[in-house]
């Protein structure tokens, strides 16, 4: 299949454009016809398509098959990427789907908080869940309120404030404990309020940076499980006992990490702070 059916990129959400991704694929045959003469494929099309004609200037018959067409269609998307049959991205004449994407791509606004939800170190279910906060998608008690449907917006867990995002999050008194026992665990003061401003400008290495937006996504994961349970089931871990599980959730996600790319500091930041407890 030289084309897929095109998929709505979700903003934020790390997903590639599948279309553009197999029009980039494609675009790997087209810098075959222009830089490996002696490959089999490509002598049989100089032979039954190109008959001698430059394949830069080449346009397809309209009666030649679907797939020659579909490749030359693409060859006419990335024109504008060669120069002198050189991929232009390159110091060399070497493409790369990756930079056939990249090029076909429409690049938007950078989201500016992506690189703190999508992170290798992240428990997937807690970057969804993080991605639900930043696009405001979750039902709290305030949004259920608005649309008739809760009888009041005051917060389930403490009944001391609107339940919305800002609250719920980082101003309730049990988040706000339950942070302050991540803070002292991982020695880094993490401040519930401005702490969006506060992760963009973090200081640190890629990694350290990486783990403790981990467990900042964690420890929203456990607040709004908890917030679910006291309402469809009246019930209320302690913050020390969810603090406990957020921790070894992330230990436990820790060890299973690859550190080919760590370095020593890294390495020893990460050892002291599996053995911590």
């Amino acid at each position: 299949m030289l084309f897929s059916h095109p998929s709505d990129e979700k903003k934020s959400l790390g997903l590639k454009n599948d279309l553009l991704w197999n029009k980039a694929a494609v675009g790997k045959l087209v810098w075959w016809i222009h830089a490996k003469p002696d490959h089999l494929w490509v002598k049989w099309i100089n032979h039954i398509y190109l008959k001698g004609k430059t394949w830069q200037n080449y346009s397809p018959p309209n009666d030649s098959s679907w797939y020659w067409r579909k490749i030359c269609q693409v060859k006419f998307l990335l024109a504008d990427a060669y120069n002198h049959d050189e991929w232009v991205d390159q110091k060399g004449r070497e493409y790369t789907i990756k930079k056939g994407y990249e090029f076909l791509r429409t690049k938007g606004d950078k989201i500016e908080w992506m690189n703190l939800v999508w992170t290798n170190w992240s428990i997937p279910k807690h970057s969804m869940l993080s991605w639900f906060y930043h696009h405001n998608s979750l039902n709290t008690k305030e949004k259920l309120h608005k649309l008739g449907i809760s009888e009041n917006d005051t917060c389930i867990i403490c009944e001391n404030g609107t339940e919305n995002n800002e609250h719920l999050f980082f101003q309730c008194e049990y988040s706000t404990a339950m942070l302050d026992i991540i803070s002292s665990w991982v020695r880094v003061h993490l401040p519930s309020r401005d702490l969006l401003t506060w992760r963009l400008n973090m200081q640190g290495s890629s990694l350290q940076q990486d783990v403790i937006n981990a467990i900042i996504n964690a420890t929203m994961y456990h607040v709004w499980r908890q917030r679910n349970l006291s309402k469809f089931e009246l019930k209320l871990l302690t913050r020390k006992a969810v603090a406990r599980d957020i921790v070894e959730e992330i230990k436990s996600r820790m060890r299973g990490m690859k550190l080919t790319k760590a370095g020593d500091g890294d390495r020893r930041w990460l050892e002291l702070l599996t053995d911590r407890k």
